[in-house]
């Protein structure tokens, strides 16, 4: 598997949303709160901004409903489940591109859908 991937932005971000929040080898398999996946901002000018989501506050296990208090149940995907979560950039400046990072810990995070909400 990658250890990150970058996807192109090249506008402000008022907040990043996340369907995933789910992973292999995630809470309650692994209750350690360990940094599963980072989202690291790149902004114009050089710039980056890490957002460690962690495992049983951001990320659990796919394979039942197991809520965690960082992210939302979205829906079942036969059986499994699919979260929903929110990342706000500190910076209103223009985010070049967003890279997922896989964390250190033992877990597979799963991300379905990256969307940005941008400014007003």
């Amino acid at each position: 598997m990658p250890r990150s991937v970058s996807l192109p932005c090249n506008t402000p971000a008022k907040a990043i949303h996340l369907l995933g929040g789910v992973s292999g080898w995630g809470y309650p398999y692994s209750d350690a709160k360990t940094v599963s996946l980072t989202v690291r901002l790149h902004y114009a000018g050089g710039k980056t901004e890490d957002h460690p989501l962690r495992n049983g506050e951001h990320f659990a296990d796919y394979i039942r409903r197991v809520d965690v208090p960082g992210s939302k149940f979205a829906f079942d995907a036969r059986g499994r489940q699919v979260r929903y979560l929110k990342v706000e950039p500190k910076s209103t400046d223009r985010i070049d591109r967003i890279e997922l990072v896989k964390g250190p810990d033992n877990t597979a995070p799963v991300v379905v859908a990256v969307t940005l909400e941008l400014p007003e």
